[in-house]
């Protein structure tokens, strides 16, 4: 049985203007060869051709359109020719040339429409991405649940350059090959997705929502009514502060926040713990019989809720969800849109409290506490001595009077760092002082390494400082190694005075990078010109510095090594407060306590990029 197949004729075509002659040739031609009969594609008839480059003609004012902001019409306009192509339904090989040239105008006009943010690009971006870059500890420190968390970038750098494309690391990542190619693990996005995502980079990579601080698509989701927030007038038997909100941050918030709570339901803040989930009304103040999450904690069997969590919520903590919804669900906190985590301090804020509350004697007498408790643990058959000064506690072996030696020197110094490098009015260097520990050799040193940090002790260093947020510790330890000075090493007065600028430097317990705060240390050392340890500092670090393949990597944490962080740090540091004065390395020292990116906080202070800096420095040879 022959089996004919025939074209698809396009719309507006009569059978009859076929040539017959054709039809019986390719006919015979199927019935020799044994096969169907070929398919023929046959030129479209001129009422058709004229139709199109009508169409043609109507979409060119599109982009025209577009730069005048009327997008809207242009949209129409791309529509309707879209439309009208669906209706002609040409076959999908169709090669004539006015529909070719429709398609590529209708092509670039679609493509100067502006893309949306919010409408287009975030729907991806939440789909394909927050699985492994949301809230919760976001892959490579790369969050893109806001649209201003993408714009900060992470680990490898900014995520995008508006309107450069191709030089945007997304791009790159979504196009790579695997197993490069993001997302990781799952399929790549099409090519449609990836072109939007694309499109809106090249035309700046403007945001359309309401807050950059928002959930990405949020000005697109539905908004519920306005909730609203009873204040608590003190009648109240039940804190929500201090007997709801510990529980539920500790128990319930890890599956209800972020981008994608469980249910539907997030109960990051207070006024979102009021709004409805997926299932419906959760909290109705007054009423406990009809608030869903009571049901869940508290009356189902067995309980649903917290549904896979090892922690369970106690019955007195349900039974006190409970009445406090039939109390009318007051809240007695500052802001309902304040987050619940806010509410409850965390051990460590507690811990800060706790000392911030101390008074200037008893923080006093805790440090002295301290350095008995922390000898004991190094050295317990050590018997130690104390001299207490104006800002130190010295504590060691050696003897008294060398304890003397070192807290006169110690003294000198920080007046000196005081004078050059000023404190908030009236304020100490330290809380409470400063522990200085001085051991007679290195054996008892080198235990404050291994007992209290269970690190070993590198070869060549001979003392470190530690200094923690709100001044919990805050203490330097060393051995005596002499008062010789030498190449090979600072001495006794020199190491001291350096280990005390490195804990003026770090004394509110922000971390800077090793380089700075040895740098820092040495450059403050004391008589730097007549220091032989410090004259060999340049030929020290020029060895190091002679294998470095990017310029920016000096200002990175980990570059060097233990023995090469202190000369290395000390050039550095010289040449930043050369080229660039005192206070732009105290703005340094600022942006890196709130920047851990080092080249990000180079570039804010001195306004060229850390390649450059560093490139310079190397030219200079740290000068």
């Amino acid at each position: 049985m022959l089996d004919v197949s025939l074209t698809t004729i396009p719309s507006g075509f009569c059978y009859e203007d076929f040539p017959m002659r054709l039809i019986a040739t390719l006919f015979v031609s199927s019935l020799l060869s044994g096969g169907a009969l070929p398919t023929v594609s046959a030129a479209l008839p001129p009422e058709v051709k004229k139709e199109l480059s009508e169409l043609n003609r109507e979409l060119r004012p599109v982009t025209g359109m577009i730069r005048k902001k009327q997008v809207d019409e242009a949209k129409a306009i791309i529509q309707k020719v879209e439309d009208r192509i669906k209706e002609l339904n040409f076959a999908d090989d169709e090669r004539d040339r006015s529909l070719a040239a429709l398609k590529a105008t209708l092509q670039k006009a679609k493509g100067a429409i502006p893309v949306s943010f919010e409408k287009e690009v975030s729907q991806i971006v939440k789909d394909k991405c927050l699985r492994c870059h949301g809230e919760n500890q976001p892959k490579a420190n790369l969050r893109l649940d806001t649209y201003a968390n993408m714009g900060r970038g992470g680990r490898s750098g900014p995520l995008l350059l508006p309107r450069n494309p191709q030089r945007s690391l997304i791009m790159a990542r979504l196009t790579a090959d695997a197993p490069q190619r993001m997302p990781q693990g799952g399929a790549k996005l099409s090519d449609d997705e990836i072109s939007i995502i694309g499109r809106w980079i090249a035309g700046g990579a403007a945001f359309d929502g309401d807050d950059v601080t928002a959930p990405i698509g949020d000005s697109m989701v539905e908004k519920k009514p306005p909730v609203k927030v009873v204040m608590a007038d003190g009648t109240e038997t039940v804190s929500f502060k201090d007997d709801v909100a510990p529980w539920m941050v500790n128990i319930c918030l890890r599956c209800h926040s972020g981008a994608n709570p469980r249910g539907g339901y997030n109960i990051t803040t207070f006024e979102q713990l009021l709004t409805d989930g997926d299932t419906g009304s959760t909290v109705v103040p007054g009423e406990p019989d009809n608030s869903y999450i009571v049901d869940l904690v508290l009356r189902q069997d067995p309980i649903k809720m917290p549904a896979g969590n090892q922690v369970q919520i106690k019955r007195s903590q349900a039974q006190a969800l409970e009445k406090w919804i039939r109390e009318g669900a007051h809240f007695d906190g500052v802001d309902g849109k304040a987050t619940l985590r806010s509410l409850v301090p965390t051990a460590e804020e507690l811990a800060s409290a706790k000392l911030a509350a101390m008074s200037t004697k008893e923080f006093s007498d805790r440090r002295i506490e301290q350095a008995e408790t922390i000898w004991k643990r190094v050295a317990p058959r050590e018997e130690a001595k104390s001299v207490t000064s104006e800002n130190l506690y010295v504590y060691g072996n050696l003897p008294e009077s060398r304890l003397e030696e070192f807290s006169m020197w110690g003294e000198e110094q920080v007046a000196s760092l005081k004078s050059r490098y000023r404190l908030p009015e009236g304020a100490k260097p330290w809380r409470g002082r400063l522990i200085v520990f001085a051991a007679k050799d290195r054996f008892d040193y080198e235990e404050f390494n291994t007992v209290l940090l269970n690190r070993r002790t590198p070869r060549g260093v001979s003392g470190h400082s530690v200094v923690s947020p709100n001044f919990d510790n805050a203490y330097l330890a060393m051995f005596d190694v002499g008062n010789t000075d030498s190449a090979e090493a600072l001495n006794a007065q020199q190491l001291l005075n350096s280990l005390l600028a490195q804990s003026y430097l770090t004394r509110d317990g922000g971390a800077v990078p090793d380089w700075l705060q040895h740098g820092f240390g040495l450059l403050e050392c004391g008589d730097v010109a007549a220091s032989q340890y410090l004259k060999l500092a340049p030929q020290k670090a020029g060895v190091t510095l002679a294998t470095i393949d990017s310029p920016a990597t000096i200002f990175d944490d980990g570059t060097f090594a233990p023995e090469e962080v202190g000369p290395v740090g000390f050039l550095l540091t010289r040449y930043l407060i050369n080229n660039g004065g005192v206070r732009k390395l105290q703005q340094l020292v600022g942006e890196l306590r709130t920047n851990q990116n080092a080249g990000r906080a180079v570039q804010a202070t001195y306004g060229q990029s850390a390649a450059n800096v560093a490139q310079a420095f190397l030219l200079t040879g740290g000068k």
